[in-house]
């Protein structure tokens, strides 16, 4: 079950908008106008418990207490932010300030409310995803010159469970080159030089421009690369 924080002028949410919400099967907790600010107090938790939020814009006069509330809120939280309105009390321009400003929808009663639903529980279920990811099975460790093979005629490598990666001709130099001194630094003057068959003159940029693309292709997560290890200030080494 969602727990759905509504931020209402009042104390209550009507009828009318409890009933767009039953398909969620949620619990919503009401927050007044009054408590609203409590929210975004440096002690208070209570936007943990939260799976979504929705601002009742219910008068057209409350732009600009929207406006501030929808920034508030997107300092301290990527929570789904909606706006529930209706066609009566709210038009383009504000719609359009209200998406800027970093809502993720706006459910207009009596508007194609059953695609806004859909849209909210869509959101709501990749967010829990994010919250509580399905833990891939640990990869046993193998040798890993096992799982990387070059394959010149195609310009490619082969990695784990068989998975060919296409390289150009650059990033295949480069990779062959590394293939061949794997658990050895190399560094960027060498990699240049034999891959480029050129003179060095201090064209490091080069060389880690085209390792950039190689670990967009190769890695799971550049940001921790497990083929390609970055030898601070010297180089790279191919770990195989």
């Amino acid at each position: 079950m969602y727990t759905i924080g509504c931020i209402s002028h009042s104390s209550e949410i009507s009828e009318e908008h409890k009933e767009l919400f039953q398909s969620l099967q949620c619990n919503i907790q009401i927050i007044n106008k009054e408590k609203a600010q409590l929210l975004f107090e440096s002690n208070n938790s209570t936007l943990n418990l939260m799976d979504t939020l929705i601002i009742e814009d219910s008068d057209a006069s409350n732009i600009n207490w929207t406006c501030e509330l929808i920034m508030n809120v997107r300092k301290q939280t990527a929570l789904p932010l909606w706006i529930l309105s209706s066609s009566d009390t709210i038009n383009k321009t504000n719609r359009i300030v209200y998406l800027q400003l970093g809502a993720d929808g706006i459910i207009e009663q009596g508007n194609e409310t059953d695609e806004s639903i859909l849209m909210m529980r869509n959101l709501l279920k990749r967010f829990k995803q994010l919250e509580y990811p399905i833990e891939a099975p640990q990869k046993k460790l193998v040798e890993r010159s096992a799982i990387f093979k070059l394959i010149p005629e195609n310009l490619s490598v082969c990695l784990e469970d068989g998975i060919e990666v296409n390289l150009t001709k650059l990033e295949f130099l480069t990779v062959e080159y590394l293939h061949k001194n794997a658990r050895k630094t190399m560094t960027y003057e060498e990699i240049y030089k034999n891959v480029w068959n050129d003179t060095y003159r201090n064209r490091k940029y080069r060389v880690s421009n085209l390792v950039f693309h190689l670990r967009k292709k190769l890695e799971i997560d550049i940001e921790k690369p497990q083929y390609i290890k970055t030898i601070r200030s010297k180089g790279y080494m191919l770990n195989i």
